[in-house]
C-alpha cells in the first residue's frame, strides 16, 4: 500500500512543482511583455504572494499525506461505513 501512497504524493508533488514553475514563468514572461509595449512594471509582489501561497498549499499537503500514509486503515474503514450509511435508501411507508 506504500508503494501506492509514495505514488500518489510524487505525482501531486510534481503537479504542486509545475504550477509553481509555471506561475513563475507566465509571470515573467507577462512582465517582460508589459515592458516592452507598455513600459510599465509589473506587480511582482502579487506574483510572490501567490507562488507563497502554492508553498503553503505544498508544505499542507505533506503534513496531511504524512497523517493518511499512517493512518490508512482506519480512514478507509471509516470511509466505507460513510459511503454505505449514505447511500441506503431509505423506505418510504404510507
Amino acid at each position: 500500500m506504500d508503494f501506492i501512497l509514495n505514488g500518489i504524493q510524487d505525482i501531486v508533488n510534481l503537479l504542486f512543482l509545475a504550477a509553481i514553475i509555471g506561475t513563475i514563468g507566465v509571470s515573467w514572461l507577462y512582465a517582460h511583455r508589459l515592458k516592452k509595449q507598455h513600459g510599465s512594471d509589473f506587480p511582482w509582489n502579487k506574483t510572490a504572494m501567490i507562488v507563497g501561497i502554492e508553498v503553503l498549499l505544498w508544505i499542507g499537503f505533506t503534513i496531511f499525506w504524512g497523517f493518511v500514509k499512517a493512518f490508512w486503515l482506519p480512514i478507509v474503514i471509516v470511509a466505507i461505513i460513510a459511503i454505505v450509511l449514505i447511500s441506503r435508501k431509505k423506505r418510504k411507508y404510507v
